[in-house]
């Protein structure tokens, strides 16, 4: 259940983060019911992305991580949604990240709202 609510939640961080900046956006989906499933496909790439590289490469770049006391996360994160919207541009719609700022901007966004709808409607220590 917690990988379907980070789905959502990365579709939805997404979704806010092409709203917001210039440099990110979604290509195809002519349809609303096209767009929301576009998301929804980009926002699960995303979260095997970061289930399956981002663990490798918080492991490669851990003496970064302790000489930046946690702050090269940023740049971890970025360099995931860069992998993404590579990913998903192999397909006739997907993510496109014009700049490396726009992808470290795009990431705190996305894990901002991602975190929020993980908290909301993800599993929880319900009694």
């Amino acid at each position: 259940m917690e990988f379907i609510a980070r789905t959502i939640g990365n579709a939805a961080g997404l979704w806010l983060a092409a709203s917001i900046l210039s440099g990110i956006r979604v290509t195809g989906g002519s349809t609303t019911l096209d767009t929301v499933l576009i998301y929804l496909l980009i926002g699960l790439v995303l979260a095997l992305v970061n289930s399956i590289v981002r663990p490798i490469a918080k492991v490669i770049a851990f003496p970064l991580y302790i000489l930046t006391f946690g702050l090269f996360a940023l740049v971890v994160n970025g360099a995931m949604l860069m992998l993404t919207s590579a990913i998903s541009q192999m397909t006739p719609a997907g993510l496109v990240v014009d700049s490396f700022g726009y992808a470290v901007l795009g990431s705190l966004i996305v894990s901002i709202i991602s975190a929020l709808v993980v908290g909301l409607i993800g599993p929880g220590d319900r009694d």
